[in-house]
């Protein structure tokens, strides 16, 4: 079947998520070509921009790929064998970190946490005062179950330990407050197509200075993510392969309007749309799993009668409406409602009608 053949379909899920239709229009037009004075100008610009939004005066690296890129991209810059990593793993993407350290021989321990679990403090200055760790690992907002955790106390004790600290921030910048230099971030992560409101395409590293010294250290073990290659050419406005040229536009213009508005707006309105969605299914069925949730999303665990899954098997059918489903022993108990994205008000109160409507007529 076309996906596209749905008109006017609603999108609620954590990526892709809903993009302007100004944005959309930039995305319609020719391409220019890169290898150019003028394309090197926008890269410039749009390197500032990314900086205000990590909230850093460090490097960011573009690259061409998935959010997954950037983290593989990390793994094989910044580790070797003789590194011994920690990895906080509270779900599906703290899982794609230990797969990674896995396939790439990376030494690691993880702290395992059950679905929707917060991370203890204690016990976690309790694992880095063991002066084997070199690194931490940890995702700012695990995705899969909708737990933010507390970045800046972490960060805080990263920096006491002398433990580089990486964070996957891919569905944090721009939904919660994400703040690189001053939470003592060596590394950050983020892609293009959650709380951005752009088509996936684009991955985003921020590196400080300890980080690049630390790829310098290391010998190039991948031709495509070569971290130096990029920061070298970046110099020039330039990538050192052929990039997203239309996400690159998109991005220009995305990140003016963050500049326009300010960041701290954008993250008012996620956790404005995050509090209005919350309020109001407290009637329904239905009960937000973490204890601290991101403004990005809303992790929504199903009572008994209702089996999340088919439920959003419905909303797409008969409403017209995307969701995301969770997996494995969540997927018949939870299911995600993104609120990143070009998301109104409006949009909410339809979601909550549908939603009344499908769980009362038909579950």
């Amino acid at each position: 079947m076309d996906v596209l053949s749905k008109a006017q379909f609603k999108i609620f899920t954590p990526g892709p998520t809903k993009i302007s239709d100004q944005i959309l229009k930039i995305g319609s037009q020719q391409l220019p070509y890169n290898r150019t004075q003028d394309f090197s100008a926008l890269t410039y610009e749009i390197i500032d921009g990314l900086k205000y939004i990590f909230q850093t005066k460090e490097d960011v690296v573009i690259l061409t790929s998935s959010g997954t890129g950037a983290m593989e991209a990390t793994v094989l810059n910044l580790f070797e064998s003789n590194d011994h990593v920690l990895i906080i793993n509270g779900g599906t993407f703290g899982q794609r970190w230990v797969n990674l350290c896995k396939i790439h021989n990376i030494p690691h321990d993880e702290i395992k946490l059950n679905y929707g679990e917060s991370l203890c403090i204690d016990l976690l200055a309790s694992k880095l005062s063991d002066s084997k760790y070199t690194s931490l690992l940890i995702n700012a907002h695990e995705t899969s179950t909708g737990v933010l955790y507390d970045i800046e106390s972490i960060g805080e004790l990263t920096n006491k330990h002398q433990v580089m600290f990486i964070v996957d921030a891919i569905s944090s910048i721009c939904a919660d407050p994400f703040l690189m230099d001053q939470w003592h971030v060596d590394v950050a992560l983020l892609s293009s197509q959650k709380a951005l409101a752009l088509p996936p395409g684009l991955s985003f590293i921020a590196l400080n200075e300890k980080a690049k010294e630390k790829i310098e250290s290391i010998p190039v073990k991948s031709l495509y993510f070569d971290l130096l290659d990029y920061l070298k050419n970046q110099q020039r406005g330039q990538m050192p392969y052929t990039p997203a040229i239309g996400i690159f536009l998109m991005l220009h213009e995305r990140l003016k309007e963050i500049r326009r508005t300010g960041l701290d707006h954008l993250i008012l309105k996620h956790e404005k749309l995050g509090k209005i969605f919350r309020e109001s299914i407290k009637d329904l069925p239905l009960s937000i799993l973490p204890e601290n949730p991101s403004n990005a999303l809303t992790a929504v665990k199903c009572e008994e009668q209702i089996d999340a899954s088919f439920l959003v098997q419905l909303m797409e059918s008969k409403c017209n409406t995307y969701l995301a489903s969770s997996g494995g022993d969540l997927k018949h108990k939870l299911f995600r409602v993104s609120h990143m994205g070009d998301q109104t008000e409006q949009d909410i109160e339809f979601l909550i009608n549908d939603l009344k409507n499908t769980i009362l007529e038909e579950l």
